[in-house]
């Protein structure tokens, strides 16, 4: 097994030259990456001494098994998008934001503005996501591909309410990080599956697109481990442009 260069990572990423002051999205999968002396967190610390106290740090914590379990502990449930995530959101529980399927944690200068309130929908009306759009943030993929790496494109699929997902509730147990009961029943904008058919995303034609306009910065570290940047206001006007043309611009129909 491989040994990843920790100097040679921390040289490409202030290679990106994401400006200062930025809000960046950060989703990770390291095992591309080798083995890591110092582990998740020397990870940690090198993206904070890439991306200083000016930056605003934010990763996804998400609980996909919420559907099934319906409880959910802003301060208890692990994260199920990767051992990094895992590893903030036990150093800063108290920083991590309120949604059982989409919550993330938050460190730096925007982290009021982005827990101070929160939405009932993961990508609706006052969402992290709305918040990361008008704050023109910055997706940020350090060994995930772009499916599995770019969850900001759901904001445009809910804002123009695509005819292939509908609104579905998930009524459950849910605690703040003050453990006091939040009282919402919390939805997702969630694909149509029906008995004869479905809908299912087809990212690859929008990934293409942006990477024909050069909205994204993507190579491969050690030839290995995708790395990736992307204004998410640019490539999200960019998208709903192109579903405003075709509402089944990244969707496809399949037959059961």
């Amino acid at each position: 097994m491989f040994k990843c260069d920790i100097i040679a990572l921390k040289k490409a990423l202030v290679e990106l030259k994401v400006p200062k002051y930025s809000t960046i999205i950060i989703h990770s999968s390291l095992f591309r990456f080798g083995i890591i002396d110092g582990g998740v967190s020397a990870i940690y610390d090198l993206l904070k001494s890439v991306f200083d106290e000016t930056y605003t740090l934010v990763m996804p914590t998400y609980t996909f098994s919420f559907s099934n379990t319906r409880d959910w502990s802003c301060l208890d449930t692990k994260s199920e998008t990767g051992a990094l995530t895992e590893f903030m959101r036990k150093h800063l529980p108290e920083n991590r934001s309120i949604n059982p399927f989409h919550s993330v944690c938050v460190v730096g200068p925007q982290k009021e503005y982005l827990l101070n309130e929160f939405s009932d929908s993961s990508f609706g009306d006052n969402s992290v996501y709305e918040k990361l759009y008008k704050l023109g943030a910055y997706n940020l993929s350090i060994g995930s591909e772009f499916i599995g790496g770019a969850t900001f494109c759901h904001y445009a699929e809910e804002k123009l309410k695509v005819p292939y997902r509908f609104y579905k509730y998930f009524p459950g147990n849910i605690t703040d990080k003050n453990n006091n009961k939040v009282n919402i029943d919390f939805k997702m904008y969630v694909r149509v599956i029906e008995k004869d058919f479905y809908y299912d995303n087809n990212w690859e034609v929008f990934w293409q697109d942006v990477l024909k306009k050069g909205l994204v910065n993507y190579f491969k570290f050690n030839k290995t481990a995708p790395i990736f940047l992307m204004n998410i206001k640019d490539s999200h006007d960019f998208l709903v442009e192109n579903i405003q043309k075709d509402p089944y611009y990244v969707a496809t129909k399949f037959k059961l």
